[in-house]
């Protein structure tokens, strides 16, 4: 079962499993999983299964501030690939392909996955 973990952001750590066929994230409650990010819509994004393309895609609900995928505004329905990071608002949601029992283990592999991010140029003074 995929996930995606918040890497950044306020609820930094949070797990979402992507049990269902189609979920949404927003502030509202109604929401499948609720992102308390004052820059988040009430219903802001999507997360559904392509069945033709046995893929997760994204879909922005038409946000007032966007969907990104890997800092590129989506428009369309875009594919996920594990380790994709999305950005709603001012929060940052890696999407995890991968089975992960829990929040720790999700976090783990997300953390693990934006190690890449890190500059390995040291400075000398």
């Amino acid at each position: 079962m995929a996930s995606l973990v918040i890497v950044e952001g306020n609820g930094q750590g949070s797990h979402f499993p992507l049990t269902l066929p189609l979920v949404s994230l927003g502030r509202d409650d109604t929401c499948t999983f609720q992102v308390l990010d004052p820059l988040v819509s009430r219903k802001h994004l999507q997360i559904r299964v392509d069945e033709a393309m046995g893929k997760h895609v994204a879909g922005d609900y038409r946000s007032g501030n966007g969907v990104f995928v890997n800092e590129r505004q989506i428009v369309l329905d875009t594919a996920l690939s594990d380790g994709d990071v999305i950005r709603i608002g001012q929060t940052k949601l890696m999407y995890l392909s991968m089975d992960h029992p829990d929040a720790a283990s999700a976090q783990a592999a997300a953390k693990k996955k934006g190690e890449w991010k890190r500059s390995t140029i040291l400075k000398h003074e």
